[in-house]
């Protein structure tokens, strides 16, 4: 189909393919027509134009520059086309004009929904979530506090919502109490607020004639063994039912797909020439929104910096541009000071907690002695430590490797310790972790520290409230 000429001659059907393959790819990304054509360099007209079907011999040049953008190799001449390929599927709202009655109403949503301002360099994770959904019942996010996994499921919930008739449904889960408090109270909460959100129907078993449906639950980390048990429960007693979990801590839940989510990228993106850094991207705008008189334009070097020093989490972002609104910008690039500077704001509607170090902090608590002792002793290490580095600097541990490798791997786990997997594993500790860790050390050394059991009831009693 691709011929070795300036322009590409298309018959009928392989303009209609075409056209199908770019809007598919584009939504899915959750690009505008704008945002492909300042990705890839052809004017929104061409994009319109194919996307249309009314430009039936586009230019060679402009089919492999959108393709390139939309992370599609072009076809050599002895390939087939990336759209001539089983391995995309067309969600509902592209489907031909015969077949998209059936979707126009929108199916039922219950619970929390997605924001409307549009998610910032999530377009990775996008692809791979939707792509997920198509493979697998069982869709786990994980990743540490403030990094955007609930918000990250609820717009790809959204995007997937035509593929589920009987609708979604989103439960928070940060109220369920901790499953080592109360193991059966915990196992009671989760069955009773999972069953009034998918009915009092008996469990289908129609095949792929039983309803569809898709369940969020949010918020898993504190209650990860009970949720997988009762994910394995519900997709066994529901064929059409598909869950969604974001959880801080790795479930392990058999049969599923779990994506790390990571930060935004503060220095570039890896294979990709980007002018602004997706962290740098979500600042600028959110100032922009809440600050248009604010003209950062001039001070892309300190919003970089700043941005580094927030590692890039947007949580952490979306508070330091609330608190551009009061301060300057000089005054948030003190390492030393930056968190303090953070935590006297009010994250509002951006978290489930009250601040930033709250974030970190529930996580922390739940913790038992041993991992929050290693813990400890691992933010006085630089960045980029390996596990060798944690027996040299403690030669005590040297003989427990075992139990070091262990609780190392539990932290990893939790998405307290951030790993690098390459030739040889390194670890990383985000700094506002450090910042909670070294806060936390330091109220046990004046002997204001609780036990655990009861930072996690006023953590539960706090979220609550909140």
């Amino acid at each position: 189909m691709v011929m070795p000429s300036e322009f590409i001659s298309f018959d009928r059907t392989d303009i209609h393919q075409l056209r199908d393959f770019l809007l598919n790819q584009r939504r899915v990304s959750g690009w505008t027509q704008e945002e492909l054509s300042e990705r890839s360099g052809v004017s929104v007209r061409t994009i319109r134009n194919l996307e249309t079907g009314s430009n039936t011999n586009p230019r060679r040049a402009s089919v492999a520059l959108l393709l390139t953008a939309l992370g599609a190799a072009p076809a050599s001449l002895s390939e087939p086309a990336p759209w001539e390929s089983s391995g995309w599927t067309v969600l509902p709202e592209q489907r031909p004009e015969a077949q998209r009655s059936r979707t126009a109403t929108l199916s039922p949503w219950h619970g929390p929904r997605p924001l409307r301002d549009p998610l910032v360099g999530r377009q990775a994770d996008m692809r791979h979530i939707l792509s997920s959904a198509q493979r697998s019942r069982l869709i786990i996010l994980t990743g540490p506090g403030g990094v955007g996994k609930t918000r990250l499921a609820l717009a790809a919930a959204s995007r997937l919502r035509p593929l589920f008739r009987d609708g979604v449904a989103v439960v928070e889960l940060r109220d369920c109490p901790p499953e080592h408090l109360d193991t059966a109270r915990t196992r009671a909460e989760l069955t009773r607020v999972t069953q009034d959100l998918i009915g009092e129907a008996a469990p289908s078993r129609g095949g792929a004639q039983s309803g569809r449906r898709l369940l969020v639950l949010d918020g898993a980390e504190h209650v990860a063994q009970q949720t997988a048990r009762i994910a394995r429960q519900l997709l066994d007693e529901h064929p059409g039912l598909h869950l969604m979990v974001t959880s801080r801590r790795a479930l392990a839940a058999g049969a599923s797909e779990t994506w790390e989510v990571e930060p935004l990228w503060v220095d570039g993106q890896e294979g990709r020439d980007m002018t602004v850094p997706s962290a740098v991207e979500l600042l600028l705008r959110r100032v922009q929104a809440s600050l248009p008189t604010l003209d950062l334009a001039h001070h892309l070097p300190q919003v970089t910096t700043l941005c580094r020093l927030l590692d890039g989490v947007p949580l952490a972002i979306e508070i330091a541009a609330q608190r551009l609104r009061s301060l300057p910008l000089t005054s948030l690039l003190h390492e030393e000071t930056l968190f303090h500077l953070l935590d006297q704001a009010d994250t509002g509607g951006l978290s489930a907690h009250r601040t930033l170090s709250d974030s970190v902090r529930w996580s922390y608590d739940l913790l038992p002695v041993p991992h929050r002792e290693l813990l400890c002793d691992l933010v006085a290490l630089p960045n980029g430590f390996s596990l060798d580095d944690v027996l040299t600097a403690q030669p005590s541990r040297r003989s427990g490797m075992v139990r070091v490798a262990h609780l190392l791997a539990e932290l990893v786990d939790a998405s307290l310790v951030q790993t690098n997997r390459e030739r040889q594993y390194t670890y990383r500790i985000h700094e506002l972790v450090r910042h909670v860790v070294t806060h936390a050390e330091r109220s046990t050394d004046t002997g204001s520290v609780r036990s655990p059991e009861s930072d996690c009831q006023g953590l539960v009693a706090a979220g609550r409230a909140g």
